[in-house]
């Protein structure tokens, strides 16, 4: 495979994984209208499905020799991992969806302005002018300014948080992934993501509601754990400040449910946001260089 069709191919299991994580409002809106479910529980029962997914993939890798320190960036990655989930879904039931989804995704900056230094990657200019443009795009889609009132700032600052926690696990599985296939690495950071979770749940929240519990689970096996192999993936193949900027067709895809499933109405500001976005993301793709590039362990063979 050449460099160029490698790297697109690693760009469309991003972009598919990111748009499959917009739809995460078709699981969690029917489980949370049959009975409340406390954010650390929606994580933990999705860090579950990822386990038992990957269980086979896991058991297998059980045996591999790998670096000490590689096994303490994946204990880490299960802690980050927990935390970026509970922070955001806490941030999405506290303020409005364009509060939560505008603070969680500074993300792209924050993993732009650390890959140079962190992993040695070569800022490119088009890059930064898409993901600035993705940015302003996005602030149009979401229109933060129509939320009102003190919770907006908490949901605000649990969705910084929870950008913090994302770009830095981004930038660690760049670091750690050429030991790991996709799959073994969403296997062995799921134990301390579980004991993260149980630790920020309180007891009385463990109770849910049968049917409430099918809804959420199954959202989790699909868009938990397939479209987390899927990203990882794709992260294997190509630059975290791309692969970044390609998650944000996420709250695209996310506003478009909104629209076609729940009957939200898209005005003509927030259309011209997801085009601005569309379009950066599509200039994103478009500068995918031809030049060959070698398949490095794990999920890039």
């Amino acid at each position: 495979m050449t460099g160029a069709r490698y790297r697109l191919a690693g760009y469309a299991m991003v972009a598919v994984a990111a748009t499959g994580w917009g739809l995460w409002s078709l699981f969690f809106r029917p489980a949370e209208a049959i009975s409340v479910v406390h954010p650390a529980l929606q994580a933990l029962i999705v860090f579950g499905a990822q386990g038992l997914v990957t269980l086979p993939a896991g058991l297998r890798g059980i045996g591999k020799a790998r670096p000490k320190a590689a096994w303490v960036a994946v204990a880490y990655l299960g802690v980050g991992d927990a935390l970026n989930a509970a922070l955001f879904f806490a941030a999405m039931q506290q303020s409005s969806l364009a509060v939560a989804v505008l603070s969680h995704y500074l993300a792209p900056v924050f993993v732009a302005l650390a890959a140079p230094r962190v992993l040695g990657e070569t800022p490119r200019s088009g890059t930064l002018w898409a993901l600035g443009a993705a940015l302003v795009g996005l602030v149009l889609l979401m229109q933060p300014w129509d939320a009102q009132g003190q919770r907006m700032w908490l949901g605000a600052a649990l969705g910084a948080g929870s950008a913090v926690f994302y770009a830095v696990n981004v930038l660690v599985t760049k670091g750690v992934q050429r030991h790991f296939l996709p799959s073994e690495l969403l296997f062995f950071h799921v134990p301390t993501a579980l004991l993260c979770l149980l630790l920020l749940l309180p007891r009385a929240s463990y109770a849910i509601a049968p049917a409430a519990f099918a809804w959420v689970f199954a959202g989790a096996l699909l868009l938990g754990a397939l479209a987390g192999i899927l990203f990882l993936a794709g992260l294997a193949r190509v630059d975290a400040t791309r692969a970044s900027v390609l998650t944000l067709l996420e709250p695209v895809s996310a506003v478009g449910i909104g629209v076609l499933v729940w009957g939200e109405r898209l005005d003509w500001v927030s259309a011209l946001g997801a085009v601005i976005v569309l379009s950066a993301l599509g200039r994103v793709l478009l500068g995918v260089r031809p030049a060959p590039v070698a398949s490095a362990g794990g999920a890039a063979t």
